[in-house]
């Protein structure tokens, strides 16, 4: 009696078949990786020449905005290669999907917080709102940006302070230091003072820091004076303006200070002390009824 084997038919056609098959796949999938490098470094070129930062190597919004292209291509490269190969094998592919829809949609009932500051930031991105250096208030956190996500903006105040702020609770958005900013000052002189002295004094030496070499880079237009801003409870206040660099606003505003303090001592200009005059109306007031009980 002999006992029967079984022999195993290898279909190398078949097997041939789906090698190649899987092969086009990974050569194409190559391929649409290296065009996706193409691309994102077309588009971030593009985006930092119209930024107007063409000279900056590394803009850190066209390096954000490159960084999430290339991730999503990289993934759906990866998602549709996989699939195909699985096609390529002879598994089916559709409980998959099917599979994968599920667990995506369980994913943004859970997740709608992070997907909206992840929309946001995606806003704020390509809206260049403003980019890493700039000097932003936020609602009620202000300073620095130092880095930014889709998901929050970094902060550092004038105290060291960080601020983490998610882009979804961004509601108001005001850049302090987008393409120029302006030093502003009140300037409070004696009530006594001439007015039009004082204006003429306060211009002469926003010409003077003007034609200064030392400080002229820093500026974009000489320095303004309106006139009067306000009365004061001690002092007239004057406003001077100087519009200048990103960042140099304050810079500029103390210098200009150092200097409008000088030239007032010079030209006898007094910058008063908080003080309230008291005056005392005529005529008496009335007897107060007092009862000594003995």
């Amino acid at each position: 009696m002999s006992k029967g084997r079984t022999v195993m038919v290898v279909d190398w056609p078949r097997v041939t078949e789906t090698l190649l098959h899987v092969g086009a796949v990974l050569l194409l999938a190559w391929l649409a990786y290296w065009a996706l490098g193409v691309l994102t470094r077309r588009i971030e070129r593009s985006i930092s020449t119209s930024s107007g930062t063409p000279t900056v190597p590394h803009d850190p919004r066209a390096a954000t905005l490159v960084g999430l292209i290339r991730n999503v291509g990289i993934v759906v490269i990866a998602l549709l290669s996989v699939f195909m190969v699985l096609g390529a094998i002879g598994l089916k592919v559709g409980p998959l999907l099917a599979g994968a829809g599920v667990v995506g949609l369980a994913i943004s009932f859970g997740a709608q917080s992070l997907v909206k500051d992840i929309f946001a930031g995606l806003f704020i991105l390509f809206e260049n709102q403003f980019g890493v250096g700039d000097v932003v208030r936020l609602g009620d956190a202000a300073g620095a940006v130092e880095r930014m996500t889709l998901r929050a903006t970094f902060l550092r105040d004038v105290n060291g302070t960080l601020h983490v702020v998610p882009n979804g609770e961004i509601k108001h958005v005001q850049n302090l230091t987008r393409s120029w900013s302006r030093a502003v000052l009140d300037i409070g002189v004696a009530y006594k003072e001439d007015v039009d002295h004082v204006i003429a004094v306060m211009r002469a030496v926003g010409r003077e820091m003007w034609e200064d070499q030392e400080w002229r880079p820093l500026l974009i237009e000489e320095a303004v004076v309106p006139g009067v801003e306000s009365f004061g409870d001690s002092s007239v206040n004057i406003r001077m303006m100087s519009k200048t660099l990103p960042l140099k606003q304050w810079e500029v505003a103390r210098e200009l200070r150092r200097r409008l303090k000088r030239r007032f001592d010079a030209e006898g200009i007094e910058i008063p002390f908080p003080q309230r005059t008291v005056h005392w109306s005529d005529g008496q007031a009335p007897a107060l009824p007092v009862e000594l009980e003995a």
